[in-house]
């Protein structure tokens, strides 16, 4: 499995899981299980996403102005 088709497959999972946290939500069941899952999957997100430089969307901005 390519990178992009795991985070893919991540972000799929995460919205099938926030659908089964909000009806139990709704219905005021326990969550637990879910919320450990939800965070467990965020990690791996964030190790597989590329970083964003704080500093490269704005030298971007400042190079609209100047040229």
């Amino acid at each position: 499995m390519s990178k992009h088709q795991a985070i893919r497959a991540i972000r799929v999972e995460i919205e099938r899981l926030n659908q089964e946290i909000d009806l139990k939500i709704i219905r005021g069941a326990s969550y637990r299980r879910e919320a450990l899952r939800h965070k467990t999957l965020m990690a791996q997100l964030a190790r597989l996403s590329p970083r964003r430089k704080y500093f490269a969307g704005f030298g971007n901005f400042v190079r609209m102005f100047l040229f």
